[in-house]
């Protein structure tokens, strides 16, 4: 690993990108703030119990499904952005540990 991963760089660089795409950006910055929040609470959830912290393959796929459905019981006025937030928000997390260089490419 190149640098150590912090929790609050990760999410500035993930805010980031989703303010550069700015599909998000028609949700109060607050809302945003939450939901990116909670995703990620989510998904340390899902390494713990899944293994992953433990040296166990992350699984994309059931990632995705156990934060798609989370999220959408837990922002029900955001359900129809649940989706595609998700997927983003999948997408660049593995950017920053990429960037970081914490992802090892078989």
């Amino acid at each position: 690993m190149d640098e150590e991963y912090s929790l609050e760089q990760a999410k500035a660089y993930i805010m980031n990108k989703f303010t550069e795409q700015g599909d998000f950006l028609i949700l109060p910055s607050d809302v945003l703030d939450a939901m990116l929040n909670r995703v990620m609470a989510l998904d340390e959830a899902f390494m713990e119990q899944s293994g992953v912290n433990d040296g166990a393959e992350y699984d994309d796929d059931a990632a995705y499904a156990y934060l798609f459905e989370t999220m959408t019981k837990e922002f029900p006025d955001q359900k129809m952005y649940c989706m595609r937030f998700v997927d983003d928000y999948l997408d660049y997390s593995e950017q920053y540990l990429d960037s970081i260089g914490a992802i090892e490419w078989e």
